[in-house]
């Protein structure tokens, strides 16, 4: 029997921002959301060690012809609703003949992504919420070309993988709209995925700093904590996008100005933002900020 732990605690934080998403992807509705956890890999792989750190043993070697997967842990957590939404996973990956320990990580993955990396994958984590542990075989013929090769994994085997669920985030803004009758101020639209778009009116920039909450969160504080967002910032004058993040993973506040990280702090997670910044040549930079989720203290605390 070999045993692999995943060294998770050592994980430094930034590597949780590391894995991006693409384009907006469904939703799980109704049926959909009714997970088909498999009784017969449940007993097949053991799982234990301590939450976000699982320790994986393989007694016989795993052969299943379809990717199956098996809630060990159901979390009662917020629930991956979006093939966008980004959960903070611990993922340990073993191969399923030899027991064999292949990668650790602690990070971001939405399944989307995660599915990218390993095919199939996002069908695990549809519908999974925080707090869960779930275990994944994936047969060797599904892996991109060479991959089973690489990790020594034979023709009929299965590469396993856990994921720790440790936080999962909002896939966008979810707050109670908010009445602003600020006069000059630009206004905000929204795509059905909760992408913004800014409509700047043929006024000056502001001379000084202006935030409006357009979306009222209901969820944690952020305060001290490191928030997960999404942004835009659009040039005042030139009205063009001279940033955003839609089209990849959360971020947080660094390399934005101090009137945004401050908003932020004071924000709950689900609201959106609108900050106005004015520069000292006059003009202004709108950003735009959705406030997804904040990482687990204990994960800052690492």
């Amino acid at each position: 029997m070999r045993k692999t732990t995943a060294a998770l605690s050592a994980l430094a934080l930034s590597a949780i921002a590391l894995t991006g998403c693409s384009a907006a992807t469904p939703t799980y509705e109704g049926s959909a959301c009714e997970r088909d956890s498999s009784a017969a890999l449940e007993t097949s792989v053991k799982v234990t060690g301590e939450f976000g750190s699982p320790e994986v043993s393989v007694g016989t070697p795993v052969r299943t012809g379809d990717l199956s997967y098996a809630d060990l842990i159901t979390g009662d957590g917020r629930a991956i609703t979006d093939g966008s939404q980004e959960a903070i996973l611990a993922r340990v990956l073993v191969n399923g003949t030899t027991g064999e320990p292949i990668d650790a990580q602690l990070r971001l993955w939405s399944p989307e992504s995660a599915g990218a990396e390993l095919p199939g994958v996002d069908r695990a984590l549809e519908c999974a919420t925080a707090g869960s542990r779930i275990v994944v075989a994936v047969p060797a013929s599904d892996l991109p070309e060479g991959v089973a090769d690489q990790i020594g994994l034979e023709a009929k085997g299965n590469l396993i993988a856990v994921y720790d669920v440790h936080y999962t985030t909002l896939a966008k803004a979810d707050g109670s709209d908010v009445f602003n009758d600020a006069p000059g101020l630009p206004s905000v639209v929204r795509a059905s995925d909760g992408r913004p778009g800014v409509i700047i009116p043929d006024t000056a920039a502001p001379k000084k700093a202006v935030t409006e909450t357009l979306l009222q969160g209901e969820h944690e504080k952020v305060g001290d904590g490191t928030a997960l967002i999404r942004s835009t910032s659009v040039g005042w004058s030139d009205r063009t996008v001279e940033q955003t993040t839609w089209d990849g993973t959360l971020t947080g506040t660094d390399g934005l100005p101090a009137e945004v990280a401050e908003a932020v702090a004071k924000a709950r997670v689900g609201s959106q933002l609108m900050i106005v910044v004015p520069s000292e040549a006059g003009d202004a930079t709108v950003h735009v900020v959705d406030v997804l989720g904040v990482v687990p203290e204990e994960l800052t605390a690492q």
